[in-house]
């Protein structure tokens, strides 16, 4: 049985122009899910997601532990599932419910200074994320950098150790 989800991205941005317009039309997708505490409960940047979000996709803005619910519970197994993570730890979260994952596709990861690894010019991990993304990939999970679907997908799994 599938858990409906198709893609698995973490985009500090959420739903944005790249996102909007490019991801969820190419893969797909009849739902878009942002994960995300925060925004799950701020009713102003709910309103901004759904503004941002294509017509006729369904938008669902979630705390990770519900996510995480909903999809073990098969409420989206007939739907074709975009995911969205704001942050690294929230996919690790999912991850930590068990959550079911092939992939996980690093958009944009730029919140980091400091004492951070560098993946790519669009992606920089925090040791602490490094040791997530670690953990996930050693259980078979393909951590890959990809900005645009018409970009080449990068494999950093190494890049990892």
């Amino acid at each position: 049985m599938s858990n409906g989800i198709i893609h698995v991205r973490v985009d500090d941005r959420m739903l944005h122009g790249i996102v909007a317009t490019d991801w969820i039309p190419k893969s797909g997708a009849t739902r878009a899910m942002v994960i995300d505490p925060a925004a799950s409960t701020n009713d102003i940047v709910r309103s901004s997601l759904k503004m941002a979000c294509p017509t006729g996709i369904a938008l669902s803005v979630l705390d990770p532990r519900k996510a995480a619910d909903n999809i073990l519970s098969g409420k989206y197994s007939a739907q074709r599932v975009f995911v969205i993570c704001r942050y690294i730890q929230w996919a690790y979260s999912l991850f930590k419910a068990g959550v079911p994952m092939e992939q996980i596709n690093l958009g944009n990861v730029t919140q980091n200074k400091g004492d951070v690894t560098v993946l790519d010019k669009t992606v920089r991990v925090s040791p602490e994320e490094k040791e997530m993304l670690r953990k996930m990939r050693d259980t078979g999970i393909k951590i890959t950098v990809r900005l645009r679907p018409d970009n080449a997908e990068i494999d950093v799994s190494r890049q990892l150790d």
